[in-house]
């Protein structure tokens, strides 16, 4: 399960790369131990309404899903990652699922090996071409509910990153 990983790319080789058409995000400064909460680049596919086209745009996103009926963002923290697996049943992710999909991107992201005596190795995980990689991603919008409607930060944006088991020799890193 990705609990780390980077974003070092500037906005514009984001944009570039996934044909995004427009972006509501400054310059990104890159970082090399993404953590859970930190703001992160989000890709949507979106139409301003039925039979107008749909257009590519980059956003922000805290990592760490927080469900619309959160009472508060506390928990976000936890549900960095959803199993493909299980996403349509969780209730956590259920919502987010059927409707609200996009992609997480970066360049490689770390995983921990476990090695004899209890310890762990980090392991860096990235493209062989170092390509930008694209994480299937779930993403809620949050109302706080101590601010006024119409306030500039009332909305909450939050994403999940959707992780299944891995199917090659890279299954040992994470399951020993």
């Amino acid at each position: 399960m990705c609990g780390r990983y980077v974003v070092s790319k500037s906005t514009a080789d984001l944009m570039a790369a996934f044909d995004v058409h427009e972006s509501y995000v400054d310059e990104l400064q890159p970082s090399y131990n993404v953590a859970p909460t930190d703001t992160v680049p989000l890709i949507l596919d979106r139409s301003s309404g039925e039979g107008e086209p749909v257009t590519r745009k980059l956003v922000t996103a805290r990592w760490g899903l927080v469900p619309s009926w959160a009472k508060d963002p506390k928990g976000g923290a936890r549900l960095i990652n959803a199993r493909m697996e299980t996403v349509t049943e969780k209730p956590s992710f259920r919502k987010a699922a059927s409707a609200r999909r996009g992609l997480l991107v970066g360049d490689g992201y770390y995983e921990w090996e476990k090695i004899p005596g209890g310890g762990k190795i980090p392991t860096y995980l990235h493209a062989a071409d170092d390509e930008i990689l694209a994480f299937a991603a779930l993403f809620e919008n949050w109302p706080d509910p101590a601010l006024p409607d119409g306030h500039p930060d009332k909305w909450l944006r939050t994403a999940t990153i959707i992780t299944t088991a891995a199917s090659d020799a890279l299954g040992h890193i994470i399951w020993g």
